[in-house]
């Protein structure tokens, strides 16, 4: 269940924010596109800290074997790298440039090695568990669309014709906005 209202929290908040959006250059698809990117790497941001707090919080046996495990040394390295993962994306808000790049970067390596890792534990060990089995897309889907949403929005930022619906049309780059969300 947490996978997946993180998934819907990340979509139905970016939705939003673009239609609650008053900056100059909103509706544009570079703007759409930054909007998107920062809900899914600070939203996800979010729900890493939430998910590192429950790996080294007074139920992390609970979280242990909802995922198939026991609790051990390892749980409580996990969590830390989530709540590291998670505030390099929530600080994307305020942040972007090489912010974006860097909390991209980590999260797909991260992410990824996750789901290779929860594969592994259902095809080797059978390991049916919720929290394993429902951890595989979340893993895939999210680093997967950060990485494609990065690619978009430097591209869309190179590109002078994102800037024509903001500055009336003329084709011409419009000054630099503020970056905050």
């Amino acid at each position: 269940m947490f996978f997946l209202v993180q998934s819907v929290v990340v979509v139905v908040g970016a939705i939003i924010h673009v239609f609650l959006d008053r900056k100059p250059d909103r509706r544009t698809a570079r703007r759409v596109v930054e909007l998107f990117m920062v809900w899914v790497i600070a939203g996800g941001g979010l729900m890493a800290i939430a998910a590192g707090l429950a790996h080294i919080g007074p139920n992390s046996d609970a979280t242990a074997e909802d995922i198939g495990y026991t609790q051990s040394m390892f749980q409580w390295e996990i969590g830390w790298a989530d709540i590291a993962i998670g505030v390099a994306g929530f600080l994307c808000i305020w942040k972007r440039d090489g912010w974006l790049t860097c909390a991209v970067t980590v999260l797909a390596i991260s992410y990824s090695g996750d789901a290779i890792g929860h594969v592994m534990q259902y095809v080797a060990h059978d390991n049916t568990a919720p929290n394993n089995i429902w951890a595989i897309p979340s893993d895939i889907i999210q680093p997967l669309a950060a990485i494609a949403l990065l690619v978009a929005y430097r591209r869309l930022s190179r590109s002078p014709r994102s800037t024509i619906a903001s500055n009336g049309g003329t084709g011409s780059p419009s000054p630099a906005q503020p970056v905050a969300a």
